[in-house]
């Protein structure tokens, strides 16, 4: 396995937790729209299932709106700088939930995972003109 995508142990527990949580959720077409783009991207170095990457792109995007009392879909009606800060604060704040849920992870592992959030941090203006461009189809 690559750097990038290096066998990383998550918490097993929370891995089921989330898949089990997101097959119940009924989402927003805005909610849904932005777990797929994040959950697309992050797995390319995220070696967990995509709906279990799903689920815990839903619990930072849950804790984001509860931290800014704002629904994902009210940025649709807000300028692109406002859509681009929100993307690039949920990425942020996933690579915390992330190196969180490794367990028995070396100091490198964790390293790796961090620069990993900090290049999809990077492209976070290209991961909203994904998503536009999935919206407008």
């Amino acid at each position: 396995m690559t750097d990038k995508k290096m066998d990383l142990e998550f918490d097993k527990e929370e891995i089921v937790k989330a898949e089990e949580e997101y097959k119940r959720l009924e989402l927003d077409p805005a909610q849904q729209e932005i777990i797929e783009t994040i959950a697309e991207s992050m797995s390319e170095f995220i070696p967990l299932s995509e709906l279990a990457v799903k689920g815990f792109t839903w619990k930072v995007l849950k804790n984001w709106q509860q931290m800014r009392r704002i629904n994902i879909a009210e940025l649709n009606t807000r300028p692109l700088i406002d859509k681009i800060n929100a993307t690039k604060e949920l990425i942020k704040q996933a690579k915390k939930f992330y190196v969180n849920l490794l367990s028995d992870a070396t100091p490198q592992q964790r390293r790796i995972l961090e620069n990993n959030f900090d290049t999809l941090l990077k492209k976070s203006p290209e991961l909203l003109r994904n998503q536009r461009k999935r919206a407008s189809k």
